[in-house]
């Protein structure tokens, strides 16, 4: 009898929704932050979290700016099975007047720590922070000119390696009576 109910189960299409498996298994999260090159281009950005590893698949995202308790318009895929745990991603996508701002993915599952829902800070985006590095001629030179530096000082190294090592050798054969005809000293 036991046997028989273990083979119908495995049989299944969908196992038993009320299993329950060891350990952690509050989702955890990974967060992922709009590229520079996507807000030049678009005038957006997006804020991506992907939950990973989390039983049962019953689970709510929200989102909402900090400090305010407007829930935002967001996007969510579909629940994607992984062995035995399940994970799933949400996005929001926004101005960039609004990336200024923190905002915060609010995840509600039953097996979150200490029963409290789960908040993911999504701090704001710094503005494009690129700058020439080398403006003028002089920094130019200076950098060629310690590079150039570098590359003899490592070469005048190796050179003096090699030469020691020739010594070295030459001495530990002389030694051993390679070059001595036979006779050791």
């Amino acid at each position: 009898m036991y046997v028989s109910l273990i083979i119908l189960f495995n049989s299944l299409p969908f196992p038993p929704t009320d299993r329950r498996l060891d350990g952690d298994l509050f989702p955890k999260p990974t967060i992922f932050f709009p590229s520079v090159e996507e807000v030049k281009l678009h005038g957006a950005g997006t804020h991506l979290c992907l939950l990973q590893n989390f039983f049962p698949d019953a689970i709510k995202i929200q989102w909402k700016e900090k400090n305010v308790n407007t829930i935002l318009e967001s996007y969510q895929g579909n629940i994607i099975k992984t062995n035995d745990t399940y994970m799933k991603f949400s996005w929001l996508t926004l101005t960039k007047k609004a990336m200024d701002k923190e905002h915060v993915c609010i995840v509600k599952h039953e097996n979150n720590k200490g029963g409290r829902d789960q908040q993911i800070l999504f701090s704001p985006v710094k503005k494009d922070c690129s700058y020439e590095i080398y403006p003028k001629q002089k920094d130019t030179l200076q950098l060629q000119f310690a590079n150039t530096s570098a590359y003899y000082t490592y070469l005048l190294l190796l050179l003096k390696s090699t030469i020691y090592f020739s010594i070295i050798a030459f001495c530990v054969f002389w030694r051993t009576g390679i070059f001595s005809d036979g006779k050791i000293f």
